[in-house]
């Protein structure tokens, strides 16, 4: 019986063809991933992907920030922790500095809006937290007061350094905030002689700002007061004249009122009309004080009048 595979195989003519068919097959089957796996087709194993872990982020609230006066304790920045990874952070060391112009630094209030991540037990300029889960943000207040006298920048930085999941995360933000000095002071002038019965007579208040920076929120008490009890003046329309960039307040009044700014160099001036009823006068007793955050020099916050 002829078979024609037997007389194939051994024919000589007929095996570089054969060898070639073999060849090829096995370059098809190696590009097509065949013959196994666990490699990136160069011979590479690919490692499965990493453990997901924590990421840090360190801000500063925007709302905490902007111009501190210098010689009063108040909350300067809030400083926010936060964990923006898909891991938790098991310790965390988060730190907080600030410029030798801060003094008297304090970290209080720290508030967590994660039930999971508990604030540390005890609140200063360096910290251990533990727990910082996913999502989870911790804010710090920093209390403190500026050194008196000062006009400039100062530096706050806050930092922190973590693992969790066999991974390292940090984060650092520095911020700086402008603190600022002046010195406002105030002079009243009225009558050098007796008021006549019946006479009108004016007390003239000037506020002025001697600097370096400027003033805002200036708060000015005005009192007045006649010695006689029921001969009390009727006062007038008040009226103020701004100079140097200075801003009168919307309402005058003798009460106290807010002087919105008042610019290095600028001035108030307040005009307090006094008329006595017919008959009538009195010795008067007039009294001006400001208040204002920043001011180093109280010598000059105060004038006491007396007239004739």
């Amino acid at each position: 019986m002829f078979t024609p595979s037997v007389q194939l195989n051994q024919n000589s003519s007929f095996r570089p063809f054969l060898l070639g068919l073999s060849l090829s097959a096995a370059v098809l089957l190696s590009a097509c991933g065949g013959g196994g796996g666990g490699s990136d087709g160069g011979g590479t194993v690919v490692p499965p992907p990493p453990v997901d872990g924590p990421d840090l982020m360190v801000t500063a609230d925007p709302t905490s920030i902007g111009e501190i006066p210098s010689g009063t304790a108040q909350t300067m920045i809030r400083f926010k922790l936060s964990n923006v990874g898909k891991g938790a952070a098991v310790t965390t060391d988060f730190n907080i500095v600030a410029d030798a112009l801060l003094q008297d630094m304090k970290v209080l209030n720290c508030k967590s809006d994660n039930a999971g991540t508990a604030c540390p037990t005890i609140l200063g300029s360096r910290m251990a937290i533990s727990n910082l889960l996913p999502g989870a943000t911790l804010s710090f207040d920093v209390f403190g007061t500026v050194k008196s006298g000062t006009s400039g920048t100062v530096n706050f930085e806050a930092s922190a350094n973590s693992t969790g999941a066999g991974q390292l995360s940090s984060s650092k933000q520095a911020v700086g905030l402008k603190a600022y000095t002046v010195d406002v002071g105030v002079q009243v002038t009225g009558p050098t002689a007796p008021v006549p019965p019946g006479d009108s007579f004016e007390f003239v208040v000037t506020v002025g700002n001697q600097g370096p920076d400027a003033a805002k929120g200036v708060d000015l008490i005005l009192t007045a007061s006649s010695i006689s009890v029921g001969t009390a003046p009727t006062l007038g329309a008040m009226t103020c004249t701004a100079s140097g960039g200075a801003v009168c307040p919307t309402a005058l009044s003798v009460a106290k009122m807010t002087l919105p700014n008042v610019p290095k160099d600028g001035s108030l001036v307040f005009k307090l009309p006094y008329s006595f009823a017919p008959g009538q006068s009195a010795k008067m007793v007039f009294n001006a004080d400001l208040t204002a955050k920043g001011d180093n020099n109280l010598s000059n916050n105060s004038f006491t009048l007396l007239t004739p």
